[in-house]
Parts: structure tokens; C-alpha cells; sequence
């Protein structure tokens, strides 16, 4: 499909993160004038500053997976368990929880899994073009990654998982454990076998991901805004032509702008517009945690999932970053030190030799669907508004093909 030329339409970015900054390179090269608005600084906050750093195209398997909703309450009674929800959000989580309920059914959990892959099969290649064309293609790595597993009978259970991978072009090959010690020897001596996903990336730093992409487009002559968006001009239902300054954006600060077109990308943030839009999505904050270790003493060659444990390691920049974990409780509550101790806990098991004296946290808030599935459409009230939200996990792996298809739906 030939791109749209935006020559002569303003449109305006609600979101400075991986989706935000990916929506305005793509717009600023297709020639539209971007304003990039965002409370905070580009890549200084949220997900995207301090992620997994994963290109994770494989990753098609949604979070609401048959058995699930069985499994989680056991997970929720295990200290241990990447899973965490405090008892008194539970009330509040109960409209997403029913939801995840109803996509853990078989046949709609498969319908969801054939949407991701349809999402995920151009990943590869949207991100190369994306990156290669706004100067940040040298902060790619083409490692592949591991699945690892510490018992027989974890390893069995996985194997339907890359089985439905490879059924959506998505390749592995089941590695014994004398393969994968030759592959990371640092690896402690507890695990009975995994898989190597050679169709899997990674970036230095995702930082840098977002701060490259800005600093592409305010080069190129879009500007940015540390605002933090109170309202799109509620009166303004029209399906007007792009080009008339139709959308008027308004700002905490009493200040206001009017733009032909708005893309909200936000996370979740993005709630307080969307219900001031009437138009309410199920998005929940699922928090995630990790520590950098910033002189491990170890190296690592590639990402690793240990898919016991609920969580991943990453070689960095800066460093060797291991993490994960869900933990639903709104965005409010401070980040709970126990975790991060937890994680701390959990990295000395995987890396015996690993030095973790200095290290840093981070904890952000995914903004997590009920079918894992990114929202990104036209707005109900207004067509030159448009929603990209919603990534959960794999913001820094759909965020340029995002940009794609949001062109599109401005066009």
C-alpha cells in the first residue's frame, strides 16, 4: 500500500512513549506537521523507559489462556508467583477480570491468538524500516533469545506454545541442557531444556528507542509539549475533513490548541480522556518490576525467558536487566519494595556469579487489555481521533507497525 502524503494536517500525539514517538516518526515522515504531547519527558517515564527491551514478534499467546482463571488463584496464593493482586483492588478490577475470564474460552482464546500473529507477522520489518529511516536502526541486536524450563514436565507443557509459534510462521528448536550451558554458561545448573527462538530482537537500551525517535521528528520540525491533556473539545462531534484545526485539545494548565487530527496513545493513561469521550475501554495498569544490574560481572549473549519463574534477562548497554511479573493494582499505589527484593532473590538463583551490589529499580505501569490485544481504531465520537493503546507487553515490539496502521486510519 502506497503512504499517504500528510503535507499541510497538524496532528497532535497524546503519549511521548514507544507507541507515541513511533505514531509521530512515522506521521513526520509521511510529511505531516507533529506536535508530541506528554506530562513528562520522552522516555523519562512509564513502560517504555525501562522495559525488557524485546523485539518479541513470537510472543502471540494471549495472557487469558484456557485454565487460567484456575491457575491464577493458586499463583495468587504463592509468594513466589509473578502474579500479584492486592485484596482491595479487587473490586475494581472485577469489570477486566470477567472479561479475561470470557477470552480464556477455547475458541476465542484461538481466535485471539490468530489477531496477534496477523498484528506481529510484520514486526520484523516495520521495525527495521522504522528505525533505519530516523537514524536508530545501530541500537538493534539480532541475538534471538531462550525459553528456558527447570523441570521435565515444564518443558513438556511448553511445547504446545512454540508448536502454535511455528503454526504462524514464527520458528524454535528445542535445545537440550549441555546446548543451552554452551550457549550461556553463567546459567545456574537447574534447568531441564528450553527452546531458541532465533526470530527475536532486542535494543540497547528502549530508552534511547523513544529519545531517538523524538529527537528525529523535532530535527525534522515537529515540536513537544511537557503538558498533561485534560480534554479533547467535548462539543466537537463533526466528522469534519482533516484540515480545518477541527479537534481542540485542552491542557491542565488552562492552555488549549486546535489540531486537524489527534492520535491518543497514552497507555493507560489514556482512560480519563476515553471516558470523557464516552468511549470507556477495559485497560488496566499491569505493573511490572526490575532491576539493572549495572556492573553484573557476567555476560549474557541474548534475551532469556524462564518460563518457571515469570521473568526475563537482558543484556543492555549498561548492563544486564532482569524482571518481569504482573502485578495488578492501579496506578496510584507506590512500587512495593518486597518485589524488587523478590526479583533481587530470584536473579541469584538463575545467576550464581552474578554481581548485584549496584543496580537500579524500575517499575511501570503496562497497559494491559483482557484479550491482549492492542485498540487501535478510529474514535466513536470523532474520526480524526484516533486510539493506540493497549499494548500490554509488546509495546516496543508493535510499536512501528502501529505506526502503519494508524497512518491509515488518518488517511
Amino acid at each position: 500500500m502506497s503512504q499517504v502524503d500528510f503535507q499541510g494536517r497538524h496532528i497532535a500525539i497524546v503519549g511521548a512513549g514507544v507507541i507515541g514517538s513511533s505514531c509521530a516518526a512515522q506521521l513526520v515522515l509521511q510529511g505531516a506537521k507533529v506536535t508530541l504531547i506528554d506530562r513528562a519527558m520522552p522516555g523519562m517515564a512509564g513502560p517504555s523507559r525501562g522495559n525488557a527491551a524485546h523485539i518479541a514478534a513470537p510472543e502471540i499467546i494471549p495472557m487469558a489462556t484456557p485454565g487460567i482463571v484456575i491457575s491464577a488463584i493458586g499463583m495468587l496464593l504463592d509468594p513466589k508467583s509473578p502474579l500479584k493482586i492486592p485484596l482491595s483492588h479487587w473490586p475494581l478490577l472485577l469489570p477486566w477480570i470477567v472479561r479475561f475470564t470470557l477470552n480464556s474460552q477455547q475458541t476465542i482464546h484461538a481466535a485471539n491468538i490468530e489477531k496477534l500473529a496477523n498484528i506481529n507477522k510484520t514486526v520484523f520489518e516495520d521495525v527495521e524500516s522504522l528505525y533505519k529511516n530516523t537514524g536508530i536502526e545501530h541500537l538493534l541486536r539480532r541475538d534471538g533469545a531462550l525459553y528456558l524450563y527447570e523441570t521435565p514436565k515444564s518443558l513438556q507443557n511448553a511445547a504446545a506454545e512454540f508448536e502454535t509459534r511455528r503454526k504462524f510462521g514464527f520458528e524454535s528448536e528445542s535445545i537440550t541442557t549441555d546446548q543451552l550451558y554452551d550457549l550461556e554458561p553463567q546459567l545456574a545448573r537447574i534447568f531441564s531444556g528450553g527452546y531458541r527462538l532465533p526470530q527475536w530482537m532486542t535494543v540497547e537500551d528502549p530508552k534511547k528507542v523513544v529519545t531517538g525517535l523524538v529527537d528525529f521528528c523535532c530535527a525534522k520540525g515537529a515540536e513537544f509539549l511537557c503538558e498533561d491533556v485534560e480534554e479533547f473539545n467535548p462539543n466537537q462531534h463533526s466528522q469534519s475533513r482533516a484540515g480545518q484545526k477541527s479537534i481542540e485539545v485542552k491542557y491542565r494548565s488552562g492552555k488549549s490548541q486546535f489540531f486537524d487530527q489527534v492520535v491518543l496513545a497514552a497507555g493507560v493513561w489514556s482512560k480519563p480522556l476515553l471516558k470523557k469521550m464516552g468511549t470507556p475501554k477495559l485497560v488496566e495498569a499491569e505493573r511490572g518490576y526490575n532491576l539493572t544490574y549495572t556492573d553484573p560481572g557476567i555476560d549474557l549473549q541474548r534475551a532469556i525467558m524462564f518460563g518457571d519463574r515469570g521473568v526475563v534477562a537482558t543484556p543492555i548497554d549498561h548492563g544486564i536487566r532482569v524482571g518481569g511479573w504482573a502485578e495488578f493494582a492501579g496506578t496510584k499505589r507506590p512500587a512495593k519494595e518486597a518485589h524488587f527484593t523478590a526479583i533481587d532473590n530470584i536473579a541469584a538463583e538463575l545467576f550464581p556469579k552474578l554481581n548485584r551490589k549496584e543496580n537500579y529499580q524500575w517499575m511501570g505501569h503496562r497497559p494491559s487489555t483482557p484479550d491482549s490485544l492492542p485498540i487501535i481504531e478510529r474514535s466513536g465520537t470523532n474520526t480524526n481521533i484516533v486510539y493506540a493503546l493497549g499494548h500490554g507487553h509488546l509495546g516496543l515490539t508493535q510499536g512501528p507497525t502501529t505506526a502503519k496502521i494508524v497512518a491509515e486510519l488518518l488517511n
